[in-house]
């Protein structure tokens, strides 16, 4: 059964797919709006991934002042993604409640559990994404599903949703 953590990904390989297409067609508005919106989402999945080692990260803020390119940003983002899959595969039921402490960009304490973490991470990622489908929709890139639902059918796996657990 997929986790939280691989439905995050589908979603952001829907947007790379988006991303590389517009590249392809020259779209260079889209390409932006797709490289600054995955930026922050990656930079965000980051910062967290850094909490959850109990590292330090190097961001001050969750934006770019750059625009990264295509192929750095996609790299960062896979393997990004595939270490929070791991993280979550291995996760116990009792290392899910374990609470971390943490700083925020702005200077905010915060304490979330690991569960909270990678909750945070998956809600972050589907609502820009859901924002830039709705912009890019509209210029005829199509992110291709967001749903969880969709994630389920387009993978094969049917049934009652049982999220993994050790």
């Amino acid at each position: 059964m997929s986790g939280l953590m691989e439905y995050k990904k589908w979603m952001d390989e829907n947007l790379i797919t988006c991303l590389m297409n517009a590249e392809k067609s020259g779209d260079q508005e889209i390409v932006e709006t797709i490289l600054f919106w995955l930026a922050h989402i990656n930079i965000v999945d980051e910062i967290f991934r850094a909490h959850l080692t109990k590292t330090k990260h190097v961001y001050s803020k969750t934006v770019v002042d750059k625009l990264p390119s295509a192929t750095e940003l996609i790299t960062s983002v896979r393997n990004t993604d595939n270490w929070l899959i791991n993280y979550e595969t291995n996760l116990s039921e009792h290392d899910r409640q374990a609470v971390f402490d943490f700083t925020y960009t702005d200077g905010e304490p915060g304490q979330l559990t690991a569960q909270g973490i990678l909750t945070h991470l998956l809600t972050h990622g589907l609502y820009h994404i859901s924002v830039v489908d709705d912009r890019i929709s509209k210029r005829g890139y199509d992110v291709n599903g967001i749903l969880f639902t969709t994630h389920m059918k387009h993978t094969k796996q049917l049934g009652p949703v049982r999220l993994r657990t050790h």
